[in-house]
Parts: structure tokens; sequence; C-alpha cells
């Protein structure tokens, strides 16, 4: 009786992620036939003002968590994209050869491989069964992750295999929206007691970062001054940026 129980509940976990999975991508197939590719680009000047402020912020976190230097650190970008974060990490110092990045959907996957330098390894996998050894990498980067996720066991899930490849005296980067998209069905905020639940056993920092974007890209084509003092305004801010790191319960 107990092997069957554990085969039917294995089996509902691995049914439960590829149902997540199948919403995620068609989510994404959606998303993609719209009208927000601009919003993104380095020439919306709302968009470049978050991008640049999201970078000096993410430097100073790495820099104050002893993180000076990239070269020989061993980085997993857990839901990669198109690469964005892997090659920003290469222009802060990072060796090509030592960071991973993992993503679900395959046309992204294959931009990442496109637009990245040789050395970087990128897999098409489900982050949420990741098929890397215990203690494999030094910093794991989350952005934006787990907020397209709205199964709640899928985001333990995904919580846990960070944690467990994670070395001990490693850094999980996260970068993550804590309210809802009234205009966005397919993702939720995620809170800074969702994150300590995710998290329990970890020691977990968070800030608030990102002045609400639609005021940024309405505000910045007018004022750059004022977008920097909005975005001083913690209750003006969408995102936490955080560092999370193993307890000594897991070393």
């Amino acid at each position: 009786m107990p092997v069957e129980l554990s085969r039917k509940k294995c089996t509902t976990d691995a049914a439960d992620l590829e149902r997540e999975a199948a919403r995620i991508r068609d989510a994404y197939a959606r998303r993609t036939t719209g009208s927000c590719a601009g919003l993104y680009s380095f020439f919306n000047r709302g968009n470049l003002f978050l991008l640049q402020e999201r970078e000096r912020r993410v430097l100073s976190v790495l820099e104050r968590a002893g993180w000076s230097s990239l070269q020989a650190v061993r980085i997993l970008d857990v839901g990669c994209g198109a690469g964005f974060w892997i090659r920003d990490l290469i222009r802060w110092g990072a060796d090509p050869r030592h960071i991973t990045g993992v993503d679900l959907l395959e046309q992204r996957v294959e931009e990442a491989r496109c637009l990245s330098p040789e050395g970087v390894t990128i897999h098409c996998r489900n982050a949420a069964a990741l098929e890397f050894p215990d203690e494999s990498f030094d910093l794991i980067i989350q952005s934006t992750v787990f907020t397209s996720i709205l199964n709640r066991d899928v985001q333990q899930r995904l919580a846990r295999e960070m944690v467990r490849v994670l070395r001990p005296n490693g850094l999980i980067l996260w970068y993550d929206f804590h309210m809802n998209n009234p205009r966005n069905p397919d993702v939720r905020g995620v809170t800074a007691r969702e994150i300590h639940r995710l998290f329990g056993d970890c020691t977990i920092e968070l800030s608030r970062i990102t002045l609400a974007p639609p005021v940024t890209r309405m505000l910045a084509p007018l004022s750059w001054f004022a977008c920097q003092l909005l975005s001083a305004v913690p209750w003006l801010c969408t995102h936490y940026l955080g560092t999370i790191r193993k307890s000594a319960r897991y070393e």
C-alpha cells in the first residue's frame, strides 16, 4: 500500500507540473502575438529607466552581499527567457562557461542560445524539476518567474529545487512583482509573506523597487528626474528585489 500511494503522489505531481507548464506556454503564446513588444524596447524611455534603475540596485545588492566579482561564480538563471539577464551577467564579469539558463519555452531558449556567447549552457526544461546535482550553483537568478506560476504547489516545488541546487554559502537573487496586474490574469503578484512561506527555512532580505511601469512610461519622456524622485517612494514601487540564503538547517 505505501508503494502505491507514493506512485500515485508522484503521478499527480507530474500531472500538476505539466498542466501548469501548458498554461504558461499558452499564456506566453498569446502574449507574443500582442502589441506590447514596444513597451520593452531600449528606445522606450520608460523601459530604459526601469532597466537602468534595476541594474544599479542589483549590482549594489550583490556588492553588499559580498559578490564584488562574478568571475568564478557558477550561476543558474531560472526562467532565463531570451537571455537578457545572462548577457547582463557577462557584462558584469561572469564567465560564460559558468552560466546555465533554464526556460520552459522552446522559442525563447532558441533565441537565448542565438544571442548568448559561446560557453553558456541553456536548457529547455521545467525549472520545478531540475536535473542538476545538489549544491551545484553559487548564484541563482529568479526574475518574474514565480508570478507567472499560478499553482502554489508548483511554486513551492520550484522554491525547493532552487534551494536544493544552491551551495551552502550561495545566494538566490529575487526580482518579482508583489501586486496583481489587473490587465493580465495570467500572472499573480507574490507578497513578502508568500516569499517567506516559499523559502521558510532561509534568510531573506527584501526591498521595494521599480516605480509602477504605467507611471514610468508616461512620466519618463517628460522628466527623468521626476521618475527618480518617485521611485524612492516604496508604496509606488511594484516589485521586490531581494536575497535568499540557506539557513544553518541546510548546511
